[in-house]
């Protein structure tokens, strides 16, 4: 076979091929067999459906099993998400908060029930954000205690400040 004949043969033999993809889709013809029409094989693929939201509900009752079982990356990790699953709740921001202080992240928590706020003006959450606060300063006071001079008459002062806050804090 001459090679201009070849060439035209391959041409044909793709353009047969190429019309035939294109038709896979389409209800097999009644001269095609049935089996190579509906042949997964043969078929396109579906489309890919997006995948749907996780349910905010089950993520917040992951969360909460989380934190009952001290595990309090993957609970942080779980609030996290739902403040951007549900950026408008409040509930999340205060959740997170109460991790963060109960870890002794303290600058953390003031961030979050500050959140919290911003979404909802809730007196848990103005409550919980004072304790924070409180143990904020008693820390500050304590730092600037150690670090002041005996004979600096700011120590006497912060000494002060510093016994009232401990009392104010006590239950």
């Amino acid at each position: 076979m001459a090679r201009r004949d070849r060439q035209h043969v391959a041409g044909v033999v793709c353009v047969l091929a190429l019309s035939g993809c294109a038709n896979l889709n389409a209800p097999p013809s009644p001269s095609a067999p049935a089996s190579i029409a509906t042949s997964p094989a043969l078929t396109a693929p579906a489309p890919a459906t997006p995948r749907p939201p996780a349910d905010s509900a089950f993520i917040e009752e992951r969360a909460r099993q989380a934190v009952e079982t001290g595990r309090w990356d993957v609970a942080e990790g779980y609030y996290l998400q739902l403040t951007r699953a549900r950026p408008g709740d409040a509930e999340p921001w205060f959740q997170l908060g109460n991790l963060y202080a109960e870890q002794g992240r303290l600058d953390s928590a003031e961030r979050a029930y500050r959140e919290a706020l911003r979404r909802r003006d809730e007196v848990r959450t103005l409550h919980n954000l004072g304790l924070v606060q409180i143990k904020l300063g008693i820390g500050a006071l304590r730092e600037a205690q150690r670090r002041l001079p005996a004979d600096d008459p700011i120590q006497e002062q912060t000494r002060e400040f510093l016994r009232g806050a401990l009392e104010a804090a006590a239950p």
